[in-house]
């Protein structure tokens, strides 16, 4: 059986690190050609997940700084990116924000860094990325949730707000954009063991393990490889879907 993402372009933002950096490389051992490294800060980091996309199959590997929530910024990656690779079959909104603390306590500042980055951000990536698939009449857009934005923590007002907004986003861009050829889709983890969960689980103790049916925290890579087919052909008929993968944490 061949690869899912044979010959494939796939770019990744927030792949410097966490469920982005394991998405990246999911997509490279299933046989992306090119796979764009997205961050914001982390130049080393982002530089050395691109080596391990090269390493893993030989395709190709573009680190790309910029920031989701700068319309422009996006807009010059994408156009950066297919100038150096190719055209994008695949767009990762992967990037995530989260400053755990009780709403009442929260910093504005940090409420609304947490909206930009996690829901101003994937709609504006979309919104550059779209024209061009629309245009070769095929391409995937992937949303990356959470569960709390159907069962949140305790501390997570505004990233669960936003993450319930990106499932939002997915159904409605899927409904526009289908007779285009583009699928729009979306991936709502569990608790992963990433520095990204650091926080929260600080705040919350053992209490988010403890809510898993499964009675553990997922590794990355046990998302990443479900991200990889959500973008390949094989989930040709799948769009405006939330795919869960949390060990039954939203049930449970």
């Amino acid at each position: 059986m061949s690869l899912l993402l044979e010959g494939k372009r796939v770019v990744v933002t927030g792949a410097s690190r966490g469920l982005g950096r394991a998405i990246a490389l999911a997509c490279a051992r299933e046989g992306a050609a090119g796979v764009g490294i997205g961050y914001r800060e982390r130049a080393a980091e982002a530089a050395e997940v691109a080596r391990a996309v090269e390493a893993a199959r030989g395709g190709r590997a573009l680190a790309l700084g910029f920031d989701v929530a700068d319309a422009a910024a996006a807009a010059a990656a994408i156009e950066r990116f297919e100038a150096e690779i190719g055209p994008i079959d695949g767009w990762v909104n992967g990037a995530g924000a989260v400053a755990p603390g009780l709403l009442v306590a929260s910093d504005v500042a940090q409420l609304r860094a947490q909206i930009e980055t996690n829901l101003l951000g994937p709609l504006l990536c979309a919104r550059a990325v779209l024209p061009l698939m629309m245009r070769r009449r095929r391409g995937v857009v992937l949303n990356v949730s959470s569960v709390a934005a159907v069962r949140p923590a305790r501390g997570q007002a505004a990233y669960a707000a936003a993450k319930g907004g990106i499932e939002a986003l997915t159904r409605a861009l899927a409904v526009e954009y289908a007779r285009k050829g583009v699928r729009v889709v979306c991936l709502r983890p569990g608790p992963i063991d990433t520095d990204m969960l650091g926080g929260t689980r600080a705040l919350a103790g053992e209490e988010i393990a403890a809510r898993v049916p499964q009675q553990r925290i997922a590794a990355p890579d046990e998302v990443a490889g479900y991200a990889a087919f959500l973008l390949s052909d094989r989930a040709a008929y799948v769009t405006g879907a939330v795919a869960s993968v949390d060990g039954g944490y939203a049930v449970g």
